[in-house]
């Protein structure tokens, strides 16, 4: 390393130096500049990205595959379709309570700590969910041992979920890690995907529910077992100057107006997109949707929207335009969103459905990870898992509230919908969704309009990046 103007300083990453005197400050507390003269990434890292992305899908299957069998759920369980919503609202609830908790040990105890933990979670969860199909468990037990199995997939959520953004900050260089972010949460799209679209075909009759679940479990046990792999939750050398910051109060995001901006804006109507896929075999079966087009419809809007993902990650990346990038798929994602809820309820035809479905996905599934890097631009360096954490908290407890409240303002089926209802219970009450999916479109619309004119990101980490840029270079390591 070069002289320097100052004495060493030692970091997480070992021994650096001082690049000057002056003190870059992060209001209200000040950190130092800590420049090395190399920047290294090391090749491990991909594969890490994938152990991460593969419990990332297998949570997301494991959270959302009751939701397009609905109706077959609740015969094989023998219960409603209230708790069968609450098989899917349960990862909501555990996330809003243990997600500050789960952050914290990430953030404490490192990410290799949160990886395992997470995928060893979800692995025990989805084993019990299968133990709710054998013999010796009564009819009256089936839905306690795979509500308990749900409880424990939902807990792993919370170290699952929270790892992406902190990891690809960690071990990318800033020219990828919106893209690496990125393809974490395609991945749980593709779960959703996979989640949704497959249940119908596994599941023609309440009796193959058990293969659902077996089917189900091999994911999260693939993840366990890769998991094996990961040596270490931070590179030996930094992969970009502003993860060399000394992190500060987690009081200090109360002060950052930008956060809360897109907390409140955002997070909360991400919550749509949770509702929409845990009640939708039950919005559409009264429009004469069967349970396939159901499942073919999310799967169109899971499909295009981990492709959008990649590309908009991709794009975000090079023209840092992160700001930008959201707020005009943002925008796009509610308009088509509200399209989506007119063509539902005045029964196009499916193949419409399929192709607004998927353009839907395309504009809003990248909203989750751009707005989590957007997360980071207006918060660095407050420790990144606690404030991807609070900022996915208000997407849950939207989903929450609306899950619990909406039905509420369901109405009786019409002679035309009785006539041409496609609901396979045999034992509930079906009910018309045509004013829930009204008052989805106009909350969407505040939350979009909002957003468009108040936030505006204070880009941290990329200022910090940008200012080494000209005095570093970037490595590429072999291990």
């Amino acid at each position: 390393m070069g002289p320097m103007s100052s004495g060493p300083l030692e970091s997480a990453y070992g021994t650096f130096v001082r690049r000057d005197q002056h003190e870059i400050s992060i209001t209200p507390v000040e950190t130092v500049t800590v420049i090395p003269q190399h920047f290294i990434t090391y090749k491990r890292r991909w594969l890490y990205l994938f152990v991460i992305c593969l419990a990332n899908l297998s949570n997301a299957i494991l959270w959302i595959n009751f939701a397009s069998i609905a109706d077959f759920t609740a015969q094989y369980y023998s219960v409603s379709y209230t708790s069968v919503n609450w098989l899917s609202l349960i990862f909501m609830v555990v996330c809003t309570i243990f997600t500050l908790l789960s952050t914290w040990k990430i953030d404490r105890f490192g990410i290799r700590f949160g990886i395992l933990t997470g995928i060893w979670l979800n692995l025990v969860g989805s084993f019990i969910r299968c133990i709710s199909t054998w013999g010796f468990v009564g009819m009256k037990a089936k839905y306690p041992v795979v509500f308990i199995g749900q409880f424990v997939c939902a807990y792993a959520q919370t170290f699952i979920l929270f790892i992406p953004t902190k990891f690809a900050f960690i071990w990318f260089p800033d020219s990828q890690r919106t893209l690496a972010n990125s393809l974490c949460f395609a991945m749980n799209y593709f779960g959703i995907f996979l989640g949704t679209v497959l249940p119908p075909f596994i599941v023609d009759h309440a009796n193959k529910m058990p293969l659902l679940l077996y089917v189900s479990l091999a994911p999260a046990l693939l993840a366990a077992v890769l998991s094996l792999t990961i040596r270490s939750g931070e590179p030996p050398t930094p992969s970009c100057l502003s993860s060399t910051d000394v992190k500060v109060p987690y009081k200090l995001l109360l002060k950052s107006k930008s956060y809360l901006i897109l907390f409140g804006t955002v997070g909360l109507g991400l919550s749509n997109n949770n509702t929409l896929s845990t009640l939708l075999q039950q919005i559409m079966c009264p429009f004469g949707y069967d349970d396939i087009s159901v499942g073919l419809c999310i799967g169109s809007f899971i499909l295009c929207g981990l492709t959008g993902c990649i590309i908009f990650g991709y794009i975000a990346d090079r023209t840092k335009k992160l700001e930008e990038v959201t707020k005009i798929e943002y925008t796009l994602g509610v308009v088509s969103l509200m399209i989506l809820g007119l063509f539902i309820i005045n029964g196009v035809p499916s193949y419409l459905l399929y192709i607004i479905f998927g353009l839907s996905g395309f504009a809003m599934a990248p909203v989750l990870p751009l707005s989590l890097d957007l997360c980071l631009e207006c918060t660095h360096p407050i420790p990144e898992a606690t404030v991807v954490g609070i900022f996915l908290i208000a997407s849950q407890i939207g989903s929450i509230i609306s899950i619990l409240i909406l039905p509420f303002f369901t109405r009786s089926l019409s002679s035309f919908q009785e006539a041409h209802q496609k609901c396979a219970s045999l034992h509930q009450e079906i009910r018309d969704y045509t004013i829930p999916l009204y008052i989805l479109a106009i909350i969407s619309a505040v939350f979009v309009i909002l957003f468009i004119i108040f936030f505006k990101s204070e880009n941290r980490r990329q200022r910090k990046d940008d200012e080494s840029s000209s005095h570093t270079t970037a490595l590429n390591n072999n291990e």
